[in-house]
């Protein structure tokens, strides 16, 4: 199938388009950003409530892996 149209390089079902769908990729990122608010709400919640060093501390934690895990996927898709 030949397109004149300038706009389309490729076919439909070219092995160089991209593949439809979720990919397992997006799913983590989701997650990621997901925990990520919830910690950072947690942490607000635990300031406000007087909370422990440790908990605050523990909070941080999942905090940074959250961002760390992020950096490392975005990272990885600029290649």
């Amino acid at each position: 199938m030949t397109y004149t149209d300038p706009y389309h390089l490729t076919t439909p079902h070219s092995s160089e388009a991209p593949a439809p769908g979720v990919t397992g990729a997006d799913v983590v990122r989701v997650l990621l950003w997901a925990v990520l608010v919830i910690s950072a709400v947690g942490n607000t919640v635990a300031s406000y409530a007087a909370a422990s060093t440790q908990i605050h501390v523990a909070i941080g934690a999942v905090t940074v892996l959250c961002v760390a895990g992020l950096v490392a996927q975005r990272l990885r898709g600029r290649r």
